[in-house]
């Protein structure tokens, strides 16, 4: 690649010559940019070369050792954050439109869990169970949330008469 930096008398790198001003006249430019730029250079890599050192696995092993930690260790964070179940907000919910969540109603008398389509105003649920019967089909309002809740996983439902131990 053709090198556009130079080192001056001072040993400060400018990018210049061709570089004219709206006056013809010749302007040599420096500072932190021109800085990085002469940097880049003097690595002799072309472009194509420097994406190739950054696979996700060189970031991976660079990141690991950035936090004094190993890869292994980033790859388990990274899995246990995907498969955090927490209960979705009402904005998550609403970003979800055209997916799947599972529903969880606190109703008492019949406590209801399903996988549920999220729809633009409604979250509906095709098939419903309670004791292994099926009773049919719900169509939850959005703005009823909190009524009932949505999470991305199924999580354990809490009958009637049992006691819920940190869902």
């Amino acid at each position: 690649m053709e090198r556009v930096t130079q080192k001056n008398e001072r040993g400060y790198y400018l990018l210049g010559d061709g570089i004219y001003s709206d006056w013809g006249v010749p302007e040599k430019f420096r500072g932190d940019d021109v800085d990085r730029l002469a940097a880049y250079e003097d690595t002799g890599l072309e472009p194509e070369e420097i994406k190739a050192t950054f696979t996700p696995e060189a970031v991976i092993k660079l990141a690991a050792q950035a936090l004094g930690t190993t890869p292994d260790r980033l790859r388990e964070l990274a899995q246990a954050d995907r498969e955090k179940n927490d209960p979705l907000t009402l904005d998550e919910l609403r970003g979800m439109r055209g997916k799947w969540v599972w529903v969880v109603s606190p109703d008492k008398d019949l406590t209801v869990s399903a996988w549920a389509y999220v729809g633009a105003n409604h979250v509906f649920t095709y098939w419903e169970y309670d004791n292994d019967e099926l009773v049919g089909r719900v169509v939850y309002n959005l703005c009823d949330y909190g009524a009932w809740i949505a999470y991305r996983n199924p999580i354990k439902t809490v009958m009637p008469g049992e006691e819920q131990h940190g869902v």
